[in-house]
Protein backbone atom coordinates (compact mmCIF):
# COMPACT_ATOMS: atom_id res chain seq x y z
CA UNK A 1 0.00 0.00 0.00
CA UNK A 2 1.30 3.51 -0.88
CA UNK A 3 0.42 6.36 1.05
CA UNK A 4 -0.97 9.71 -0.38
CA UNK A 5 -1.67 13.38 0.73
CA UNK A 6 -4.84 14.84 -0.15
CA UNK A 7 -3.98 18.07 1.66
CA UNK A 8 -4.95 20.71 -0.94
CA UNK A 9 -7.58 18.72 -3.07
CA UNK A 10 -10.39 20.75 -4.47
CA UNK A 11 -13.33 19.54 -6.58
CA UNK A 12 -13.75 22.65 -9.48
CA UNK A 13 -15.57 22.19 -12.53
CA UNK A 14 -16.24 23.66 -16.04
CA UNK A 15 -18.59 21.00 -17.51
CA UNK A 16 -21.60 22.92 -18.83
CA UNK A 17 -24.77 21.47 -18.98
CA UNK A 18 -27.18 23.69 -20.08
CA UNK A 19 -29.32 21.08 -21.56
CA UNK A 20 -29.00 18.19 -19.59
CA UNK A 21 -29.08 19.98 -15.93
CA UNK A 22 -31.40 17.34 -14.48
CA UNK A 23 -28.06 14.61 -14.91
CA UNK A 24 -26.38 17.68 -13.86
CA UNK A 25 -27.86 17.79 -10.53
CA UNK A 26 -27.68 14.43 -9.96
CA UNK A 27 -23.88 14.00 -10.26
CA UNK A 28 -23.41 17.62 -8.08
CA UNK A 29 -25.28 15.72 -5.39
CA UNK A 30 -23.32 12.42 -5.31
CA UNK A 31 -20.18 14.51 -5.62
CA UNK A 32 -21.58 16.51 -2.72
CA UNK A 33 -22.32 12.79 -0.72
CA UNK A 34 -18.91 11.68 -1.16
CA UNK A 35 -17.28 14.40 0.27
CA UNK A 36 -19.80 14.70 3.25
CA UNK A 37 -18.78 10.60 3.46
CA UNK A 38 -14.80 11.34 3.13
CA UNK A 39 -15.43 14.06 6.48
CA UNK A 40 -17.00 11.72 8.61
CA UNK A 41 -14.18 8.79 8.80
CA UNK A 42 -13.39 7.55 11.85
CA UNK A 43 -11.17 10.13 13.06
CA UNK A 44 -8.44 7.31 14.64
CA UNK A 45 -8.13 6.44 11.29
CA UNK A 46 -7.72 9.39 9.12
CA UNK A 47 -6.75 13.09 10.55
CA UNK A 48 -8.52 15.69 7.95
CA UNK A 49 -8.75 19.30 8.34
CA UNK A 50 -11.99 20.50 6.69
CA UNK A 51 -12.37 23.77 4.71
CA UNK A 52 -15.83 24.94 3.45
CA UNK A 53 -15.50 27.84 0.77
CA UNK A 54 -18.44 29.42 -1.19
CA UNK A 55 -16.58 30.44 -4.47
CA UNK A 56 -18.69 28.27 -7.16
CA UNK A 57 -19.70 30.91 -9.85
CA UNK A 58 -23.03 29.30 -11.57
CA UNK A 59 -24.88 31.36 -14.47
CA UNK A 60 -28.02 31.44 -12.50
CA UNK A 61 -26.41 33.11 -9.65
CA UNK A 62 -26.64 29.71 -7.63
CA UNK A 63 -23.07 28.97 -5.49
CA UNK A 64 -22.47 25.36 -4.97
CA UNK A 65 -20.01 24.51 -1.95
CA UNK A 66 -16.57 24.45 -2.48
CA UNK A 67 -15.28 21.47 -0.30
CA UNK A 68 -10.77 21.53 0.06
CA UNK A 69 -10.08 18.29 1.94
CA UNK A 70 -6.77 18.21 3.80
CA UNK A 71 -5.39 14.92 5.12
CA UNK A 72 -3.24 11.56 4.89
CA UNK A 73 -5.15 8.47 3.68
CA UNK A 74 -3.77 5.56 1.95
CA UNK A 75 -5.74 4.19 -0.95
CA UNK A 76 -2.89 1.97 -2.82
CA UNK A 77 -3.38 4.28 -5.95
CA UNK A 78 -1.22 7.34 -7.01
CA UNK A 79 -3.21 10.53 -6.10
CA UNK A 80 -5.21 11.61 -8.69
CA UNK A 81 -5.39 14.98 -10.37
CA UNK A 82 -7.68 17.89 -10.04
CA UNK A 83 -10.89 17.32 -11.92
CA UNK A 84 -12.45 20.06 -13.10
CA UNK A 85 -16.27 20.05 -12.53
CA UNK A 86 -18.63 22.61 -12.17
CA UNK A 87 -22.45 22.27 -12.53
CA UNK A 88 -25.37 24.36 -13.14
CA UNK A 89 -28.25 23.03 -11.47
CA UNK A 90 -32.37 24.18 -12.83
CA UNK A 91 -33.28 24.68 -8.97
CA UNK A 92 -32.07 25.51 -5.45
CA UNK A 93 -30.08 23.15 -3.81
CA UNK A 94 -30.10 22.52 0.04
CA UNK A 95 -28.34 24.59 2.32
CA UNK A 96 -24.87 22.88 2.41
CA UNK A 97 -23.95 21.42 6.03
CA UNK A 98 -22.51 23.46 8.84
CA UNK A 99 -18.35 23.24 9.38
CA UNK A 100 -16.79 20.77 11.22
CA UNK A 101 -14.33 21.79 13.54
CA UNK A 102 -10.70 22.13 12.72
CA UNK A 103 -8.79 19.14 14.26
CA UNK A 104 -4.89 20.40 14.93
CA UNK A 105 -2.63 17.71 15.08
CA UNK A 106 0.32 18.18 17.62
CA UNK A 107 3.65 16.52 17.32
CA UNK A 108 4.89 15.11 13.64
CA UNK A 109 2.46 13.20 11.23
CA UNK A 110 2.61 9.49 10.36
CA UNK A 111 4.18 8.68 7.36
CA UNK A 112 1.67 6.24 6.59
CA UNK A 113 -2.01 5.30 7.43
CA UNK A 114 -4.07 2.26 6.95
CA UNK A 115 -5.79 1.81 3.48
CA UNK A 116 -9.01 3.43 3.82
CA UNK A 117 -11.12 1.44 1.40
CA UNK A 118 -14.17 3.05 2.00
CA UNK A 119 -12.74 6.31 0.29
CA UNK A 120 -11.00 4.05 -2.53
CA UNK A 121 -14.59 2.59 -3.16
CA UNK A 122 -15.97 6.36 -3.21
CA UNK A 123 -13.42 7.64 -5.75
CA UNK A 124 -14.00 5.27 -7.78
CA UNK A 125 -17.88 5.79 -7.80
CA UNK A 126 -17.13 8.97 -8.49
CA UNK A 127 -14.97 8.60 -11.49
CA UNK A 128 -17.23 6.05 -12.89
CA UNK A 129 -20.20 9.23 -12.85
CA UNK A 130 -17.97 11.60 -14.34
CA UNK A 131 -17.07 8.93 -17.31
CA UNK A 132 -21.35 8.70 -17.71
CA UNK A 133 -21.95 12.15 -17.44
CA UNK A 134 -19.49 12.76 -20.59
CA UNK A 135 -20.92 9.85 -22.23
CA UNK A 136 -24.35 11.46 -21.85
CA UNK A 137 -23.04 14.75 -22.68
CA UNK A 138 -21.52 13.60 -25.92
CA UNK A 139 -24.17 11.54 -26.78
CA UNK A 140 -26.31 14.87 -26.23
CA UNK A 141 -24.33 16.99 -28.00
CA UNK A 142 -24.27 14.94 -31.66
CA UNK A 143 -28.31 14.34 -31.16
CA UNK A 144 -28.81 18.28 -30.87
CA UNK A 145 -26.34 18.22 -34.23
CA UNK A 146 -28.93 15.97 -35.77
CA UNK A 147 -32.20 17.79 -34.94
CA UNK A 148 -29.95 20.97 -36.27
CA UNK A 149 -29.36 19.46 -39.47
CA UNK A 150 -32.80 18.15 -39.91
CA UNK A 151 -34.29 21.91 -39.26
CA UNK A 152 -32.00 23.47 -41.51
CA UNK A 153 -32.57 21.08 -44.26
CA UNK A 154 -36.40 21.30 -43.80
CA UNK A 155 -35.71 25.48 -44.14
CA UNK A 156 -33.92 24.64 -47.55
CA UNK A 157 -36.53 22.70 -48.93
CA UNK A 158 -39.59 24.90 -48.09
CA UNK A 159 -37.18 28.01 -49.51
CA UNK A 160 -36.93 25.96 -52.88
CA UNK A 161 -40.82 25.27 -53.13
CA UNK A 162 -41.76 28.93 -52.11
CA UNK A 163 -39.32 30.47 -54.81
CA UNK A 164 -40.65 28.03 -57.36
CA UNK A 165 -44.51 28.48 -56.45
CA UNK A 166 -43.53 32.34 -56.89
CA UNK A 167 -41.66 31.90 -60.30
CA UNK A 168 -44.99 29.62 -61.29
CA UNK A 169 -47.53 32.91 -60.53
CA UNK A 170 -45.40 35.12 -62.24
CA UNK A 171 -45.25 33.36 -65.56
CA UNK A 172 -48.85 32.63 -64.98
CA UNK A 173 -49.60 36.50 -64.17
CA UNK A 174 -47.59 37.08 -67.49
CA UNK A 175 -49.74 35.19 -69.70
CA UNK A 176 -53.23 36.50 -68.30
CA UNK A 177 -51.85 39.96 -68.92
CA UNK A 178 -51.01 39.17 -72.61
CA UNK A 179 -53.67 37.47 -73.45
CA UNK A 180 -55.82 40.61 -72.00
CA UNK A 181 -53.69 42.99 -73.80
CA UNK A 182 -54.76 41.13 -77.51
CA UNK A 183 -58.66 40.40 -76.42
CA UNK A 184 -58.98 44.58 -76.36
CA UNK A 185 -60.78 46.01 -79.54
CA UNK A 186 -61.00 50.16 -80.81
CA UNK A 187 -64.66 51.59 -80.36
CA UNK A 188 -66.17 52.13 -84.56
CA UNK A 189 -67.47 55.31 -85.50
CA UNK A 190 -70.87 56.53 -84.32
CA UNK A 191 -74.50 55.11 -86.18
CA UNK A 192 -77.44 57.37 -87.68
CA UNK A 193 -79.76 58.61 -85.38
CA UNK A 194 -82.87 56.32 -84.84
CA UNK A 195 -86.59 57.37 -85.03
CA UNK A 196 -88.28 59.47 -81.96
CA UNK A 197 -91.13 57.61 -79.97
CA UNK A 198 -94.32 57.89 -79.60
CA UNK A 199 -95.43 60.31 -76.97
CA UNK A 200 -96.13 59.28 -73.18
CA UNK A 201 -99.58 59.46 -71.21
CA UNK A 202 -100.16 62.87 -69.19
CA UNK A 203 -98.94 62.55 -65.34
CA UNK A 204 -101.50 62.68 -62.43
CA UNK A 205 -102.42 65.96 -61.16
CA UNK A 206 -100.01 67.63 -58.43
CA UNK A 207 -101.15 68.67 -54.91
CA UNK A 208 -103.28 71.99 -54.95
CA UNK A 209 -100.63 75.22 -54.02
CA UNK A 210 -100.21 77.11 -51.06
CA UNK A 211 -103.36 79.58 -50.20
CA UNK A 212 -101.98 82.79 -51.29
CA UNK A 213 -101.72 85.84 -48.71
CA UNK A 214 -105.15 87.46 -47.20
CA UNK A 215 -105.88 90.77 -48.39
CA UNK A 216 -106.43 94.28 -47.24
CA UNK A 217 -109.43 94.56 -44.45
CA UNK A 218 -112.36 96.29 -46.08
CA UNK A 219 -114.06 99.34 -44.49
CA UNK A 220 -116.11 99.71 -41.29
CA UNK A 221 -119.86 99.66 -41.07
CA UNK A 222 -121.57 101.30 -39.42
CA UNK A 223 -122.54 100.66 -35.24
CA UNK A 224 -125.49 99.32 -34.01
CA UNK A 225 -128.06 100.05 -31.38
CA UNK A 226 -127.52 99.23 -27.75
CA UNK A 227 -128.63 96.04 -26.89
CA UNK A 228 -130.31 95.16 -23.21
CA UNK A 229 -127.87 94.66 -19.48
CA UNK A 230 -127.78 90.85 -18.87
CA UNK A 231 -128.10 89.30 -15.44
CA UNK A 232 -125.78 90.09 -12.84
CA UNK A 233 -122.27 87.77 -13.17
CA UNK A 234 -120.71 85.45 -10.26
CA UNK A 235 -119.72 87.22 -7.49
CA UNK A 236 -115.30 87.18 -7.82
CA UNK A 237 -112.99 86.21 -5.49
CA UNK A 238 -112.05 88.06 -2.11
CA UNK A 239 -109.89 90.95 -1.89
CA UNK A 240 -106.43 90.72 0.28
CA UNK A 241 -107.48 91.91 4.14
CA UNK A 242 -106.33 95.24 4.78
CA UNK A 243 -103.53 96.68 6.94
CA UNK A 244 -102.73 95.79 10.63
CA UNK A 245 -104.09 98.31 12.79
CA UNK A 246 -101.98 99.25 16.06
CA UNK A 247 -100.98 97.11 19.02
CA UNK A 248 -103.15 97.94 21.52
CA UNK A 249 -102.35 99.13 25.26
CA UNK A 250 -101.33 95.57 27.53
CA UNK A 251 -103.16 94.67 30.21
CA UNK A 252 -102.19 94.22 34.11
CA UNK A 253 -100.87 91.08 35.01
CA UNK A 254 -103.44 88.73 36.57
CA UNK A 255 -102.74 86.98 40.06
CA UNK A 256 -101.38 83.49 40.65
CA UNK A 257 -103.28 81.14 40.44
CA UNK A 258 -103.62 78.08 43.59
CA UNK A 259 -101.24 75.04 43.11
CA UNK A 260 -102.26 71.67 42.11
CA UNK A 261 -101.66 68.67 43.81
CA UNK A 262 -98.42 66.76 43.11
CA UNK A 263 -98.32 64.02 40.76
CA UNK A 264 -96.33 60.65 41.77
CA UNK A 265 -93.34 60.19 42.36
CA UNK A 266 -91.01 58.74 40.15
CA UNK A 267 -88.15 56.43 39.88
CA UNK A 268 -84.72 57.77 40.50
CA UNK A 269 -81.49 58.35 38.43
CA UNK A 270 -80.11 55.45 40.25
CA UNK A 271 -82.99 53.01 40.07
CA UNK A 272 -83.38 54.32 36.21
CA UNK A 273 -79.68 53.31 35.85
CA UNK A 274 -79.35 49.87 37.89
CA UNK A 275 -82.49 48.80 35.90
CA UNK A 276 -80.42 48.41 32.82
CA UNK A 277 -77.20 47.13 35.03
CA UNK A 278 -74.98 50.49 34.79
CA UNK A 279 -73.87 52.28 37.93
CA UNK A 280 -73.99 56.33 38.27
CA UNK A 281 -70.94 58.89 38.85
CA UNK A 282 -72.06 62.85 38.71
CA UNK A 283 -75.54 62.32 37.61
CA UNK A 284 -74.21 60.39 34.39
CA UNK A 285 -75.59 56.77 33.58
CA UNK A 286 -72.63 54.73 32.75
CA UNK A 287 -72.04 51.27 31.42
CA UNK A 288 -69.20 49.06 30.22
CA UNK A 289 -68.53 47.08 27.44
CA UNK A 290 -65.51 44.75 26.70
CA UNK A 291 -64.05 45.19 23.55
CA UNK A 292 -62.77 43.24 20.78
CA UNK A 293 -61.48 45.70 18.18
CA UNK A 294 -60.92 49.04 17.60
CA UNK A 295 -64.62 50.04 17.43
CA UNK A 296 -67.75 51.10 19.05
CA UNK A 297 -69.12 48.03 21.13
CA UNK A 298 -72.13 49.77 22.13
CA UNK A 299 -73.55 48.10 25.70
CA UNK A 300 -77.10 46.56 25.66
CA UNK A 301 -80.38 48.98 26.72
CA UNK A 302 -77.99 51.45 25.93
CA UNK A 303 -79.22 54.61 24.63
CA UNK A 304 -75.03 56.31 24.18
CA UNK A 305 -75.06 59.67 24.17
CA UNK A 306 -71.58 62.02 25.07
CA UNK A 307 -72.19 64.47 28.14
CA UNK A 308 -71.05 67.82 27.98
CA UNK A 309 -68.18 68.02 31.02
CA UNK A 310 -64.65 69.56 31.62
CA UNK A 311 -63.68 66.18 33.49
CA UNK A 312 -59.82 65.58 34.75
CA UNK A 313 -57.39 62.76 35.42
CA UNK A 314 -59.49 61.88 39.02
CA UNK A 315 -62.20 61.77 37.07
CA UNK A 316 -60.67 59.08 34.67
CA UNK A 317 -59.55 57.14 37.83
CA UNK A 318 -62.87 57.28 39.54
CA UNK A 319 -64.55 55.27 36.76
CA UNK A 320 -61.68 53.17 36.18
CA UNK A 321 -62.19 51.76 39.39
CA UNK A 322 -66.04 51.23 39.02
CA UNK A 323 -65.74 49.47 35.79
CA UNK A 324 -62.24 47.40 35.64
CA UNK A 325 -62.93 43.56 35.98
CA UNK A 326 -59.35 42.78 36.61
CA UNK A 327 -56.41 44.32 38.96
CA UNK A 328 -55.22 47.37 37.02
CA UNK A 329 -52.93 49.70 37.39
CA UNK A 330 -53.95 53.42 37.51
CA UNK A 331 -51.43 55.19 36.03
CA UNK A 332 -51.43 56.01 32.53
CA UNK A 333 -48.96 55.18 29.61
CA UNK A 334 -48.66 58.48 28.11
CA UNK A 335 -46.83 56.72 25.31
CA UNK A 336 -49.75 54.81 24.28
CA UNK A 337 -51.69 55.16 20.83
CA UNK A 338 -54.92 56.37 22.63
CA UNK A 339 -55.73 60.24 23.38
CA UNK A 340 -57.85 62.89 23.65
CA UNK A 341 -60.25 61.83 20.86
CA UNK A 342 -63.91 62.08 19.47
CA UNK A 343 -63.55 59.53 16.64
CA UNK A 344 -65.50 56.98 18.52
CA UNK A 345 -69.03 57.25 20.94
CA UNK A 346 -67.68 55.88 24.08
CA UNK A 347 -66.61 58.47 26.74
CA UNK A 348 -63.30 56.47 28.20
CA UNK A 349 -61.61 53.49 27.19
CA UNK A 350 -58.63 51.72 29.18
CA UNK A 351 -56.48 48.61 28.74
CA UNK A 352 -56.25 46.19 32.49
CA UNK A 353 -52.79 44.79 33.71
CA UNK A 354 -50.07 45.57 36.09
CA UNK A 355 -48.32 48.21 34.08
CA UNK A 356 -48.86 51.89 33.11
CA UNK A 357 -51.96 51.67 30.65
CA UNK A 358 -53.25 52.75 27.48
CA UNK A 359 -56.00 55.55 27.91
CA UNK A 360 -58.44 56.69 25.36
CA UNK A 361 -60.72 59.87 26.23
CA UNK A 362 -63.80 61.61 24.63
CA UNK A 363 -63.08 65.49 24.02
CA UNK A 364 -66.11 66.09 24.78
CA UNK A 365 -66.80 64.91 28.14
CA UNK A 366 -62.46 64.97 29.33
CA UNK A 367 -60.13 68.07 28.74
CA UNK A 368 -57.15 65.77 30.25
CA UNK A 369 -54.96 64.74 27.85
CA UNK A 370 -53.42 60.79 28.30
CA UNK A 371 -50.34 60.81 25.74
CA UNK A 372 -47.95 63.53 25.42
CA UNK A 373 -47.39 63.68 21.84
CA UNK A 374 -49.65 63.86 18.74
CA UNK A 375 -52.74 61.30 19.42
CA UNK A 376 -52.84 58.39 17.36
CA UNK A 377 -57.01 57.96 18.60
CA UNK A 378 -56.94 54.44 18.93
CA UNK A 379 -59.71 53.36 21.47
CA UNK A 380 -58.62 49.22 21.27
CA UNK A 381 -54.65 49.37 22.57
CA UNK A 382 -55.19 45.13 23.94
CA UNK A 383 -57.40 42.36 24.19
CA UNK A 384 -58.35 43.36 27.88
CA UNK A 385 -59.39 47.15 27.05
CA UNK A 386 -62.43 47.85 28.39
CA UNK A 387 -64.81 50.73 27.29
CA UNK A 388 -67.06 52.86 29.17
CA UNK A 389 -70.39 54.26 27.52
CA UNK A 390 -72.86 56.94 28.92
CA UNK A 391 -76.56 55.78 28.68
CA UNK A 392 -79.67 58.09 28.79
CA UNK A 393 -82.31 56.58 30.74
Amino acid sequence: STSCCTSGIALRGVVSMQRTAHIAGVAALALLLAAITLLTLDSRQVQHDVLVQQNFQVANGQQLPEFSVAGTMQTGEPAPQGIPLSFQLPVPLPAPSPPSPTVITVGPRPKKAPVCKRCERQMRKIKRMVSEIKKQNEKADDLIEKQDDMIANYRDRMEEAVEKIKNRLYEKGRTYTDLIKHLKTKPGPPGPPGVPGKPGRNGLPGKPGAPGPTGPPGPQGLPGPVGKQGPQGIPGAVGPPGPRGPEGVTGRQGPVGPQGRAGPTGPSLNELCSRIGGMVYKGVCFKRSKLGGNSDRFPPDCNVYNPRASWQESDYVALQRMFKDRPTWEQVNRNSKGGLCSNFRATLAFEQHSSPVGVWVNKNSFVFNPTNSQPQCQMYGDKTAMAVYACQV
